[in-house]
């Protein structure tokens, strides 16, 4: 019973997001239909939800409304039922900020290991990825806004959806592998094409790992946002610091070589210092 009743709150969270999604796209495809009139032409329509900018402006707006509803929730959950304790300065001190920035920079190159593989066995899926990156490139909006946007907003809303509520949640009723299992494949399923849903499943687990240690959204964010700021740096890094491209090619393939085994020494690093901690059943 406890085991049904997780698995129905877990379902019950992500329809809740994904119909934010649609509903809000929706409306706006309404709202821009009235004051236009419904003379506007079906192709000047899809260009216009077409352009990166207005989706980009289209994920705050529906990160904003899991932030407030689900958070809002979260908040509740943790304050009136879950009385379990969080050690926020130790989460915030420099070891463990320290462990958690080295796992994702880690992290970055496991998952360029995934992407290379994919690339291999399903090149038409990776190039539709890379066309759909184009989107959240720094220059299609102001650099600080695309940052904040994707960098520091995003994470900050899919934690609080798929760490603190649905691996909670299931975390009630399993124990801890298949539950971060599941809400990592549930977590990859929601980014709705081959390539992220791959390396965003792995990274639920791992997220999922993060958050039984912590027993806290904190620490997920921490990872989460330095994930994908270590993203856009190393994308900066890769076209502005003038290093020739074969050079380049050798420190990725170097770094790619450590990626495995640093995640290894951060995870155990992380798994020293929240020797004890952890999500009760």
């Amino acid at each position: 019973m406890k085991k049904i009743k997780s698995i129905g709150f877990a379902l019950l969270y992500l329809v809740i997001s994904i119909l934010v999604q649609f509903l809000v796209v929706y409306r706006v495809q309404i709202q821009i239909m009235l004051k236009r009139g419904r003379e506007i032409p079906l192709d000047a329509l899809q260009q216009m939800l077409g352009n990166y900018g207005f989706n980009l402006i289209f994920i705050s707006l529906i990160n904003l409304i899991l932030i407030a509803g689900m958070g809002s929730w979260y908040y509740f959950i943790r304050k009136q039922r879950d009385v379990s304790p969080v050690d926020y300065r130790k989460i915030l001190s420099p070891k463990t900020v320290g462990c958690l920035a080295a796992l994702a920079f880690f992290a970055q190159h496991a998952c360029s290991i995934v992407m290379t593989v994919i690339s291999i066995i399903f090149p038409h899926s990776f190039y539709n990825y890379v066309k759909l990156m184009e989107g959240v490139d720094i220059n299609v909006l102001p650099a600080w806004a695309t940052l904040f946007i994707v960098a520091v907003w995003a994470p900050l809303a899919e934690e609080i959806v798929f760490r603190a509520m649905i691996f909670r949640t299931l975390r009630k009723g399993f124990a801890f592998w298949p539950a971060a299992i599941l809400s990592g494949v549930v977590f990859g399923v929601y980014h709705m094409n081959l390539v992220q849903g791959v390396y965003a499943a792995l990274l639920g687990v791992l997220l999922a790992y993060i958050y039984e240690k912590t027993n806290s959204l904190l620490g997920v964010y921490i990872f989460h946002l330095s994930f994908n700021l270590m993203n856009y740096g190393i994308s900066f890094i890769q076209k502005h610091a003038g290093i020739p491209q074969l050079l380049q090619g050798v420190i990725l393939l170097v770094l790619m070589a450590a990626a495995i085994p640093g995640m290894a020494a951060c995870i155990y690093w992380l798994s020293r210092i929240y020797r004890k901690q952890g999500i009760e059943n």
